[in-house]
């Protein structure tokens, strides 16, 4: 709003006060929200009973105060609108599933992502051409809006669920999805892609390092279903707007790898009673390391991050 009337283009003064704001809210909020927010019930993983009792579905205030930041402080579109309230509303389905009493069934959330996708992707095709950029090289490839479309709802679903996964760590989820976005950003700037959803991006990248203040190990609070299945959809919306959804297996490949895999193992688990289908690997991946490698939750954290932060530089120089 606020850069629509002072005519802002790129990282202006009206962003800045954006970083203030989201910087400032996030980090007030999210240490009031220690008294508030409902408890994490522990999970059957690896250091799950460490994590019983604490405040969870931290990604609520992280949300809103990322929808407040870009509805004020970027030259909002009616695209770039329509996201957020995508990304709000996973966000508003997580942090019920976080205060539940009893978990919601995978049928329920699942049918609730897709539903939010099929709107993104005619979303985003309803304001952009059914073109991309194919993987790391400058080769454009035009393919039948149908078919985009239902890549597009198969890149986000995807996203929401492996990012939910690869949150079982302190810090981990932030720090990698920093990386992503980082990532991103540059690569918006490099194609001079929307100044608003560059702003947003950066909205996102303030708030999460914000979270980490609070999310490092040994962590205070947790970003939840709230936070890390909407996260997981901005990352999706972020890797289409660049024209560029195939960079999703390049600049998320540790979210990928850590998450993925769980949802592959389960999935051919349930479809085929095999139950020793990878049973070499504990899922998620970062549970593997923990219990098999002794890794310490700084280790996981520090090699993780700095295996994606390799490959993202790796791809944007490339590009570049």
């Amino acid at each position: 709003m606020f850069a629509h009337i002072f005519h802002s283009q790129g990282f202006g003064p009206v962003t800045v006060v954006g970083i203030a704001f989201m910087f400032i809210g996030c980090f007030l909020f999210l240490n009031a929200g220690l008294s508030f927010l409902p408890s994490d019930g522990g999970r059957d993983v690896t250091g799950g009973h460490i994590s019983k009792g604490k405040p969870t579905g931290a990604g609520i205030i992280l949300i809103l105060f990322f929808d407040v930041a870009v509805l004020l402080f970027s030259a909002i579109s009616a695209e770039l609108f329509i996201y957020i309230l995508l990304v709000s509303a996973e966000m508003i389905t997580g942090f019920l599933d976080d205060g539940a009493k009893t978990e919601w069934g995978r049928a329920k959330k699942g049918l609730i992502d897709l539903a939010i996708c099929v709107i993104f992707a005619i979303t985003y095709l309803s304001f952009n051409p059914n073109t991309f950029r194919f993987a790391v090289s400058e080769y454009t490839v035009q393919v039948p809006v149908v078919v985009y479309g239902i890549l597009i709802v198969i890149l986000a679903w995807s996203a929401i669920n492996v990012t939910n996964c690869a949150d079982g760590v302190d810090g981990l989820t932030g720090t990698l999805c920093c990386i992503t976005f980082a990532s991103v950003m540059a690569l918006l700037r490099h194609y001079n892609i929307d100044p608003a959803f560059r702003d947003a991006v950066l909205f996102m990248i303030i708030g999460l390092l914000t979270y980490l203040w609070y999310n490092a190990s040994p962590s205070r609070l947790m970003m939840g279903d709230a936070g890390s299945r909407s996260i997981g959809l901005f990352i999706a919306i972020a890797m289409v707007k660049l024209h560029h959804p195939l960079l999703f297996l390049l600049l998320s490949l540790v979210i990928i790898v850590d998450g993925g895999l769980g949802l592959i193992k389960i999935t051919f688990i349930k479809a085929t009673h095999n139950n020793s289908f990878m049973s070499f690997l504990r899922t998620p991946v970062h549970d593997h390391c923990r219990k098999v490698f002794k890794w310490s939750d700084t280790q996981v954290v520090v090699r993780f991050a700095a295996i994606q932060a390799i490959i993202c530089t790796g791809v944007v120089c490339y590009i570049y």
